[in-house]
């Protein structure tokens, strides 16, 4: 099998954060509500006209001091600002369209309370909607998630644990009927090999679901880890060759399985390349500053049902892995807010690339 993982993971030591822009679309509106209020006379009307503008710019500005608590990633938070920000330019040109019409018509003494309501109006409506429109998405795709795990989970006691179980009850069976002289000991290698085989399966399975449940983020120095990740696979695989690059030791937040990713690709590259095949790593930074890992072999290749099951809304009877080690990547990257991308590898094989915005 040839393998080449691509990971893309949003860094949150930022200069600039999501809450940021926030406080900028609510600086930007409290501005033109004072600029009106020192421009437009000392009217009692423009006075509360000043008020109202200032307290919707408030409101934007205490949404941007509770939007790090709000339970959306990262990058629906960014999601949420542009959304914010199209929805108070909008604001913004509907008002510079009514005010034409209005100097069309000889009333054009409006303009600035006019501007400055609808963008303060804007960007309340914007970042609140965007906010809500976000968290519902992100709900809704969690939702999709948890089917899509409870899924494996079913198919592989429906299916793996099933197999396992009735191979070795089967075996069982012909060591209560041998009598003494018949020797049993194949029948009892079986039974153990299938019954750790069970074990695995049900191990992996509840890996899965903790690298799920779990919501943390660590740093990591990507080259060390994938040094120290390699390293453990030669300890089992000392007759295999891994050819590695390393051109740059980026910083990168991710979840903390990222490691077991790491080697879960590694022996996957391993396991389905033959003995005289190449797996090769590779680290660097591309033209935007994100840090690359890539992970390729010249093996068979990924069977296009597993490609299939990766990208699919949930497994189907005709769409699942084989195994639980793309699962173990997906989920890893999943929580890390990443994309797994699995390519084609030219001639033979797969390419599996992880891609990370670095740490400043």
């Amino acid at each position: 099998m040839s393998f080449f993982v691509w990971v893309s993971v949003s860094s949150p030591r930022e200069r600039v954060r999501p809450q940021h822009a926030v406080y900028l679309l609510g600086l930007l509106s409290l501005g033109l509500g004072i600029v009106h209020l020192l421009t437009e006379g000392e009217g009692f009307g423009t006075v509360l006209e000043a008020l109202v503008i200032c307290s919707l710019s408030a409101f934007v500005l205490f949404t941007g001091y509770e939007f790090p608590d709000r339970p959306i990633s990262r990058a629906g938070r960014w999601r949420a600002v542009r959304l914010a920000v199209g929805v108070t330019v909008a604001f913004a040109l509907l008002a510079l369209a009514v005010w034409s019409i209005w100097m069309l018509e000889g009333h054009s003494d409006q303009f600035s309370f006019l501007l400055s309501f609808a963008t303060a109006l804007g960007a309340t409506v914007g970042i609140r909607g965007a906010i809500h429109a976000v968290e519902s998405e992100e709900r809704l795709e969690e939702a999709e998630d948890l089917t899509k795990l409870l899924t494996i989970n079913q198919r592989v006691l429906r299916h793996n644990l099933r197999n396992e179980l009735s191979i070795a009850l089967g075996h069982l069976d012909n060591v209560e009927s041998a009598d003494r002289s018949t020797d049993t000991s194949e029948d009892v290698r079986v039974i153990r090999d299938h019954l750790e085989r069970l074990l695995e399966t049900t191990d992996r399975t509840r890996e899965i679901v903790s690298i799920w449940n779990a919501h943390r983020t660590v740093e990591h120095r990507l080259t060390s880890l994938v040094e120290e990740r390699i390293a453990r696979v030669r300890e089992t695989h000392q007759d295999v060759e891994i050819a590695t690059r390393f051109e740059a030791d980026p910083r990168v937040r991710s979840h903390p399985a990222l490691g077991r990713a790491v080697e879960e690709a590694l022996r996957n590259a391993i396991e389905h390349t033959p003995s005289d095949a190449s797996v090769s790593v590779t680290v660097h930074t591309d033209s935007t500053g994100s840090a690359v890992l890539e992970v390729a072999d010249t093996g068979e290749g990924i069977p296009k049902h597993d490609l299939d099951a990766i990208g699919s809304p949930a497994e189907t009877p005709l769409v699942h892995t084989q195994g639980l080690g793309l699962w173990i990547l997906y989920w890893t990257l999943k929580a890390s807010d990443g994309t797994l991308e699995l390519v084609e590898n030219r001639p033979t094989g797969t390419i599996v690339r992880m891609t990370f915005p670095t740490e400043q």
